[in-house]
């Protein structure tokens, strides 16, 4: 008999949260000189975080965040929520630069709970994205707090945008 070991959760959380982190670091240093900004806006990003999300983990939520000193935190939730919370995390520094993080069913939109994050981090955020797959994510700017541009490939396979505005009056 062949002795199988199976990963635990929670070092696969480990593992994601690494994985990304390292992608990051790797990125981060290859752009250092020319525009750090860059690396959390490239697609390549995307697919690791993905890819982590639905690959590394069973199919759970993954945050990233950026924080003000280009500093990368990464937490993991569970199929359909993943907690940003009402603190930030320690040692991260102000302003959040960005704020990823995944939808592994599949779909790019902002939730209640995506939009109550927003609203609650809007004036310390710069921008976030929802990813529903590597060409299939969401772009929001707080320029324009309650608009998130999803991005997706139509029929076709052309790029397409389509707006999702917040609903104030509707709670998930």
């Amino acid at each position: 008999m062949v002795d199988i070991e199976i990963e635990s959760l929670e070092d696969a959380r480990e593992r994601a949260e690494q994985y990304i982190k390292e992608w990051y670091n790797m990125m981060e240093k290859i752009n250092s000189e020319t525009d750090v900004e860059s690396v959390y806006k490239e697609k390549d990003f995307f697919k690791a975080i993905w890819h982590a999300s639905t690959e590394i983990l069973p199919a759970l939520e993954v945050q990233v965040v950026i924080d003000g000193k280009n500093d990368c935190y990464v937490t993991t939730g569970s199929s359909g929520y993943v907690e940003f919370g009402m603190q930030a995390p320690v040692g991260m520094s102000l302003p959040i630069k960005c704020w990823i993080h995944t939808h592994p069913f599949g779909a790019a939109y902002f939730s209640g709970v995506d939009w109550g994050t927003v609203n609650v981090w809007k004036s310390l955020m710069h921008e976030a994205y929802v990813l529903g797959g590597v060409e299939h994510y969401g772009y929001w700017h707080n320029s324009k707090p309650d608009l998130l541009m999803i991005r997706y490939l139509d029929e076709n396979g052309l790029e397409t945008f389509r707006g999702q505005v917040q609903n104030k009056g509707e709670e998930e």
